[in-house]
């Protein structure tokens, strides 16, 4: 099972301390020509439709834009490198009533139409595929949205919308959706939760995502493993009832290696980029960990 770590244009190139290191990226205007800049590529990338960005700023580019963009940012990647492309979803997270979701459902179903025609009109290299997003409210809309996006092609399935569900109800998604495409084919979006997690690797899910070693660090938190967990740093001001650590713990990281003092320093975004790698270096190992248990296999480690 592998996971992707999202990224953006202002995060730490996490690819620079790591050799195998999956990531998605959005199709935002930012994020436009990162990939031009990198000097060691991911060993496999997702690029997203960046939907929850066009959702928010109220304007949505046509699809041919969107996929456009996807083009152009895996211009100079190698074509050895596996590389997913997402069509363009509508996330159901604003949605209340059942004509609202039902609508969200069909109009994603639209775009992955249309973006399965843009997709095959042009000349893609074969490391280049796509991802159905399945967008489903309850079991019988996520398995209507299966079977018309198998009928449009797509053997490849990112389930979405399970941000606002709680860990039982994203668990039992995830297992019903994956009953259907077969777990190998599934990809899960913006999951992170140690017991999704662990009931994923059980379930030998393909893959998922997350920013959370970013986002942690981005609110003074910092992470270890064996056992994984998670501290406030004591001279931030984020009030939360979390313990909290004022000394770094014996760590491996490639920034503890070094100054392990940096993941603690508060005064800069230098510093919160630093602290964002040490997290990924524990998240990964904890994912390691739960697959060598749960009878996974994550295929890479975090070094």
């Amino acid at each position: 099972m592998d996971f992707y770590v999202s990224w953006s244009h202002s995060d730490a190139i996490f690819s620079d301390y790591f050799d195998s290191c999956p990531m998605l990226i959005s199709a935002i205007p930012e994020n436009k020509n990162t990939l031009k800049r990198f000097s060691n590529y991911p060993s496999k990338l997702i690029i997203d439709s960046g939907a929850l960005y066009y959702a928010q700023k109220k304007g949505i580019k046509s699809l041919k834009e969107i996929m456009d963009t996807q083009m152009f940012l895996i211009d100079s990647i190698p074509d050895t490198l596996p590389i997913k492309i997402v069509h363009l979803d509508e996330p159901l997270l604003d949605k209340n009533s059942l004509s609202e979701k039902y609508d969200s459902v069909e109009r994603t179903l639209f775009n992955a139409l249309e973006h399965m025609k843009l997709f095959n009109s042009i000349k893609s290299p074969k490391n280049v595929s796509m991802i159905g997003v399945i967008q489903g409210y309850d079991f019988p809309s996520i398995q209507y949205s299966i079977h018309e996006l198998k009928k449009m092609g797509y053997t490849s399935f990112g389930l979405g919308s399970l941000l606002n569900k709680s860990a039982k109800e994203q668990i039992k998604f995830i297992k019903y959706a994956s009953s259907f495409v077969g777990p190998e084919n599934l990809h899960i979006f913006g999951v992170t939760g140690i017991e999704q997690i662990k009931q994923m690797a059980n379930l030998k899910i393909s893959s998922f995502d997350s920013s959370r070693p970013t986002m942690a660090a981005a609110f003074f938190q910092v992470m270890y493993s064996n056992p994984f967990r998670t501290y406030v740093i004591s001279s931030s001001k984020v009030n939360k009832p979390q313990k909290r650590i004022e000394k770094p713990l014996n760590c491996n990281c490639p920034i503890c290696l070094v100054n392990p003092h940096d993941i603690l320093n508060i005064s800069h975004r230098y510093y919160m980029k630093k602290r964002s790698v040490h997290n990924y270096y524990h998240l990964v190992k904890t994912i390691e960990n739960i697959n060598n248990v749960e009878g996974g296999n994550i295929g890479y480690k975090p070094g």
